[in-house]
C-alpha cells in the first residue's frame, strides 16, 4: 500500500489537490477469501476500503464505526470488521442486505458442514409453470428441484434468522450460475444473470444443454474455499455491533448526527448498472421479487439529475461524519454521447457545503493507477480508461464554523 505523501501530485481545476499513484494491487483475491464468497455487480475491490479505513482511522480508534451508504455485497462492512471496526452498511436493494449481514455472522465451518449434510434435498417440491420456463435454459430438472429445495428451506426459516442456514443460503446464491463446474447452471455469466432468452440462444450456439449438477457437493466445494483464511479473534465480536438498514442514502434517519468516523462508499453511476435485471434470479432465490416492485434502486441517466441527487447524499454524509471526519466517495469516469466526464468534477465544484453542524471541505482528490486483468477483460475494460476504471476517489471532511 502506498503512502500517501509519496503520490504524484497532478494539475487540477479546482482548488483541493489531486493526486495520483498505485494506491493498492491490481492482482485477484489478495484479501481475505471471505470476500469473494460472491460476486455483486458494481463491487469495487476489498483493497479500496482497506486503504482508505487504514490510512483515515487509528487503529486505537477501536470503538469507531465505518459506514457505506450505498452498500452493495458489503465490502466495506467486512473490511471494517476484519480491521477491528463497528459497521454500518446501508442499501435500499435487500439482496445486498442479506449479503452483507451474512457475512457479518459466519458460523464455523465444521458446524455448515454437518448442516449442509442434513438437508433434504429430495423432498420434491411443486416449481410454477413460470419459473419452469424462465428458469430450464440454466438447470437440468433434477438440479432444479435441489435448488428449488435449498430455496424452500431457506423460506421456511427466515424469520428465525438462523446464521448457519443463511450462510448455506449465501454460497447457494453464489453458485446459481456460471462458466464452470462449480455453479448449479449450464455454462452461462457468472456476474450477472442474464436473461432466459438470452440464455436459450447461448445454449443453441454452444450445442449446449443443461446436464444434472449435484447442489450439496458443489456448496461444501465452494464453502471450504471461501472459508479457507483465519479470521481475526475479534471479528464476531466486533461485527455483532454492525448495523443493517434498507433506506435511500439522502435519508439514513435511523442515524443520529455526529455518529460516524468513516465514510467508504460508491454511489451508482449514471444508468450503468440495472440491479433488477442482473440480478433476477437472485430474487428469485430468496423469494425478493415481490419485495423488489416497492423499491427504488437508483438509475440515473442525466448527469445533471445524478449531480443533484449526490448533493442531497453529501448533505445527510455531513449531517452523519463527527467533526474531523473524512467521506470518501469513489466515482469514475463516463461518456455521456460524445463527452466525456469525470464524475468528481461534478461535485468538488459543490464545495465548501454548508451540512447540519458545520460544512464539509473538499480535502483531496486520489486517483488509483492500475491494470486490469482478468474479469474487466470480459466488459473491455481499457486500463484507466473507462468506467470507475480509475477508482478517481473524491475525500471529503467535515469542519466546524469558526
Amino acid at each position: 500500500m502506498q503512502n500517501l505523501a509519496s503520490l504524484n501530485h497532478l494539475s487540477y481545476p479546482f482548488s483541493c489537490p489531486l493526486k495520483e499513484g498505485i494506491l493498492w494491487t491490481s492482482k485477484q483475491r489478495q484479501m481475505h477469501s471471505l470476500h469473494y464468497a460472491i460476486s455483486y455487480r458494481g463491487a469495487f475491490k476489498p483493497e479500496l476500503p482497506d486503504f482508505f479505513i487504514q490510512n483515515y482511522l487509528h487503529s486505537s480508534q477501536k470503538d469507531a464505526v465505518v459506514l457505506d451508504p450505498f452498500g452493495g455485497r458489503g465490502t466495506t462492512s467486512l473490511q471494517a470488521n476484519l480491521l477491528g471496526f463497528r459497521a454500518i452498511h446501508n442499501d435500499p436493494n435487500p439482496l445486498s442486505v442479506f449479503i452483507a449481514k451474512t457475512r457479518g455472522n459466519v458460523p464455523s465451518q465444521e458446524k455448515l458442514m454437518q448442516r449442509v449434510h442434513l438437508l433434504d434435498l429430495n423432498r420434491k417440491v411443486i416449481i410454477c409453470e413460470k419459473d419452469k420456463k424462465r428458469l430450464s435454459p440454466f438447470f437440468h430438472k433434477k438440479t432444479l428441484q435441489e435448488v428449488s429445495s435449498i430455496r424452500r428451506i431457506l423460506k421456511s426459516n427466515m424469520k428465525q434468522n438462523d446464521p448457519e442456514l443463511n450462510y448455506i443460503g449465501l454460497t447457494a446464491l453464489s453458485r446459481l450460475h456460471g462458466h464452470s463446474d462449480g455453479f448449479f447452471s449450464v455454462y452461462s455469466f457468472p456476474q450477472i444473470s442474464i436473461m432466459p432468452s438470452v440464455q436459450r440462444k447461448n445454449n443453441l450456439r454452444l450445442n449446449q444443454s443443461p446436464q444434472y449438477k449435484e447442489v450439496k457437493a458443489r456448496i461444501i466445494r465452494k464453502m471450504k474455499t471461501d472459508l479457507s483464511s483465519p479470521f481475526p479473534e475479534y471479528f464476531h465480536q466486533v461485527s455483532a455491533k454492525n448495523l443493517y438498514f434498507q433506506q435511500d442514502a439522502r435519508s439514513i434517519s435511523n442515524l443520529p448526527r455526529n455518529s460516524v468516523d468513516l465514510i467508504v462508499t460508491s454511489p451508482p453511476f449514471l444508468d450503468k448498472i440495472n440491479y433488477r435485471q442482473d440480478n433476477w434470479m437472485r430474487f428469485w432465490f430468496l423469494g425478493l421479487e415481490e419485495e423488489l416492485e416497492k423499491k427504488d434502486l437508483a438509475m440515473i441517466s442525466d448527469l445533471k439529475e445524478w449531480s443533484y441527487f449526490m448533493k442531497d447524499v453529501m448533505l445527510e454524509m455531513g449531517r452523519l461524519l463527527k467533526p474531523k471526519c473524512f467521506a470518501i466517495i469513489e466515482v469514475g469516469e463516463v461518456n455521456v454521447g460524445k463527452t466525456h466526464y469525470n464524475l468528481d468534477e461534478s461535485l468538488v465544484k459543490m464545495f465548501p457545503m454548508k451540512v447540519e453542524g458545520g460544512y464539509l471541505q473538499a480535502h483531496e482528490v486520489l486517483i488509483n493507477r492500475q491494470n486490469f486483468t482478468k474479469l474487466s477483460n470480459c466488459w473491455k475494460v481499457q486500463n484507466n480508461k473507462k468506467g470507475t476504471n480509475t477508482n478517481r476517489c473524491l475525500i471529503l471532511q467535515k469542519l466546524t464554523c469558526a
